[in-house]
């Protein structure tokens, strides 16, 4: 935790009998899951900011099904082995981050989300496994609460981020990994939904980052009927555009789709 700062006046957060605190007194209880919150009230964009519980469990349903386990195991090749401090941002309930920290077990790793429930899945799973290397924090990704070049790699899945925070946080030699959808991802469901199809837009650079690599990563998905379907379905943002009649139909029969992906590597310029 040496690389946290207080979210309210920047100063350093050090250990303290009840969580974390700053030289001007700013406290942060450690959750009884084990996590962190440090969203001020004047940072939320709503009561409950980020993905609600239900969704959250769908996801951590169907990755933990390992439907997903090809694009895991593509992120913990592009992490260097030599990685000392990793930030997953928009860590969900951790499926991801938690896979990270298994493959780098010498990295301290923070996994950041603005949706508390998320955050209180993830650390609940985490408790279980020991040393703790992970610490997970509940903030608002356009306000990092670390340090300044504080952090070797940062990893963005599907999330969104400020540009002037990814390049204060990240070391100068530091690589960002950004994942975002490809052309032909989940193709097969976007056509029972849409009538015209849109492409997803190629990823561009963040301000102040060059592209270092870009790699398109695609495979199968067999999706069985009922519970992984539904569970597919609603952790996407699909699955409010469909009709009960629809929604049914299509965790009846099953899904026969694509899982197309972007992985980008930046580096700051």
């Amino acid at each position: 935790m040496k690389h946290l700062i207080c979210p309210l006046c920047k100063q350093p957060l050090l250990a303290t009998d009840q969580g974390i605190g700053c030289a001007n007194r700013h406290q942060f209880d450690r959750a009884r899951e084990g996590y962190f919150n440090l969203l001020p009230v004047q940072h939320k964009n709503s009561r409950e900011p980020g993905d609600a519980r239900q969704q959250l469990q769908a996801r951590r349903a169907f990755l933990q099904a390992g439907f997903f386990s090809p694009l895991m195991e593509k992120l913990q090749e592009l992490i260097p082995a030599e990685t000392s401090t990793l930030l997953d941002i928009g860590c969900g309930e951790g499926y991801f981050t938690q896979a990270m920290s298994d493959s780098h077990p010498d990295a301290e790793i923070y996994g950041l989300d603005i949706s508390k429930a998320g955050v209180r899945l993830a650390a609940r799973s985490a408790s279980d496994k020991l040393p703790q290397k992970i610490t997970y924090i509940v903030a608002s990704s356009y306000t990092l609460p670390l340090a300044d070049s504080s952090v070797d790699v940062i990893t963005r899945i599907y999330a969104p981020s400020k540009d002037e925070e990814l390049q204060r946080v990240l070391k100068p030699q530091g690589k960002l990994i950004i994942v975002t959808p490809g052309e032909r991802h989940l193709l097969a469901l976007r056509q029972q939904i849409y009538r015209e199809l849109r492409p997803h837009p190629k990823p561009q650079a963040p301000l102040g980052f060059r592209e270092d690599s870009q790699q398109q990563l695609s495979f199968s998905l067999q999706l069985p009927t009922g519970d992984y379907t539904r569970a597919l379905l609603q952790m996407t943002p699909f699955a409010w555009r469909l009709t009960p009649a629809i929604l049914q139909q299509i965790i009846g029969n099953g899904l026969q789709d694509t899982a197309d992906f972007q992985l980008s590597v930046y580096r700051q310029v």
